[in-house]
């Protein structure tokens, strides 16, 4: 943490974080990586910024994630019909796992509960 300080003491405000300001060629970059793909926790760590901020100049630029088509949903409604999770559905597609768990809601998909699942054994059907 760094106070500042002057003449009349020590001021009231802390600043926690330095502010940084990305030159032009850095906004590009970060742009350009992120319309290729790059994760915004990915961006943040590579450029020094907070998440959001990474967030905010995405925002600004006005560029957003291509959205998941027509055909990738009824496709996600299959794998996910046919037993992969939604983590694993996510992965298939690029996207996060919360996009995947949305448009199966928004397909009225009953979505399974979450966690590992208990493996039974021969001597635990029988017994």
């Amino acid at each position: 943490m760094t106070v500042f300080e002057d003449a009349r003491g020590p001021n009231v405000r802390v600043l926690r974080q330095a502010q940084r300001r990305l030159a032009p060629a850095a906004f590009e970059a970060l742009i350009a990586e992120y319309e290729a793909g790059a994760r915004v926790c990915e961006l943040a760590k590579t450029y020094e910024l907070h998440r959001t901020t990474v967030a905010r100049h995405v925002a600004h630029a006005g560029k957003t994630r291509p959205v998941v088509t027509e055909a990738q949903i009824d496709e996600a409604v299959r794998l996910y019909g046919e037993g992969w999770t939604v983590h694993n559905v996510g992965q298939h597609f690029g996207v996060a796992d919360q996009t995947i768990r949305r448009v199966l809601v928004e397909r009225a998909v009953t979505i399974r509960p979450g966690g590992r699942r208990r493996v039974v054994t021969l001597t635990q059907r029988t017994g």
